[in-house]
């Protein structure tokens, strides 16, 4: 597919798979014609529906390839835009096998423990609150340890890769929300490598133009939570 072909990129700006991709389009300097997706209404829609019968963000149309699933997107989008000066995917078959990993890792661990923590009401059952907030400090554990051994600021070292933009937009969020529901901060843990990664990746560009404001967030999660929402999607257990 010729780069020069127009990308359409189909997101909503609330959704944090979509910021995952919005932010790659960023750091890989990439043109494109943004089209913003009302969720629980033009995600409905026959004429999306056609594009994507998942009626999930993020969707791009390249030319005409379409490709959706935000990590099957970032890989689609690094394979044709990747250059020497923005590559977030490495060349060794190792390193991407790494990188492959850890992604899986991010929505299968962290995400699922995080949002189900968040959505666990203490007084139902508090010994599982209890269980639910240990297992999630064992996975940010992990991950400090994670960008600790890779001796760099990132989780592949110094230079920002998929895996970082995979996790941020979820930490964004739940730095916001398990403090302001559970009284429980992501930060402050004595988990420096992870709190220098937060802090590092919280003044980078694509951050600075995709992310929420806490507000937003706390609006957003107040309504979802009172829904049970995260448990009917099958994020939160």
């Amino acid at each position: 597919m010729p780069q020069t072909s127009t990308l359409h990129f189909y997101f909503n700006r609330n959704c944090p798979y979509a910021q995952r991709s919005w932010m790659t389009l960023l750091e890989l300097g990439i043109d494109f014609e943004p089209v913003e997706i009302a969720l629980g209404k033009d995600n409905k829609t026959e004429w999306y529906l056609s594009i994507n019968p998942n009626g999930t963000v993020p969707t791009i149309k390249h030319g005409e390839t379409i490709v959706y699933e935000s990590s099957v997107v970032n890989e689609y989008l690094c394979e044709v835009f990747d250059s020497r000066e923005a590559a977030l995917m490495p060349d060794e078959s190792a390193a991407r096998a790494r990188i492959r990993t850890l992604i899986l890792r991010c929505d299968a661990k962290f995400v699922k423990l995080a949002y189900s923590y968040l959505s666990h009401k203490r007084q139902d059952d508090p010994a599982k609150d209890d269980q639910l907030q240990m297992q999630l400090i064992e996975e940010l554990s992990f991950l400090d340890k994670t960008i600790s051994k890779a001796g760099g600021t990132y989780f592949l070292g110094e230079k920002v890769s998929l895996v970082d933009l995979t996790y941020l937009p979820f930490f964004e969020r739940q730095i916001v929300a398990l403090s302001a529901w559970k009284n429980f901060e992501l930060k402050n843990r004595n988990l420096p490598y992870l709190e220098k990664w937060i802090d590092s990746m919280f003044g980078r560009n694509s951050f600075i133009k995709t992310k929420s404001e806490p507000e937003q967030i706390k609006e957003l999660y107040s309504l979802f939570l009172g829904k049970d929402y995260f448990k009917k999607v099958g994020i939160a257990e």
